[in-house]
């Protein structure tokens, strides 16, 4: 096989690998599969996660409510 040939075919099992790591992230955040109220946000090395109480208004915008005086 030529150069061109390995380089089109490395550039391309690149791009198989890039969608189906994306894929299964999207998977694994719609299909959470655990207690819903809790955010677990995972650290870097993933040993580990801190579970944050869900308000139910994740991703809501919160504001203040004001009184008329």
């Amino acid at each position: 096989m030529s150069w061109d040939t390995w380089a089109l075919l490395s550039i391309l099992s690149l791009c198989v690998a890039v969608i189906c790591w994306s894929a299964w992230g999207f998977y694994r955040d719609s299909h959470p599969g655990g207690d819903d109220r809790f955010l677990r946000l995972r650290y870097l090395d993933g040993s580990k996660c801190v579970e944050v109480p869900a308000s139910g208004g994740i991703g809501r915008r919160h504001r203040a409510r004001h009184r008329a005086a």
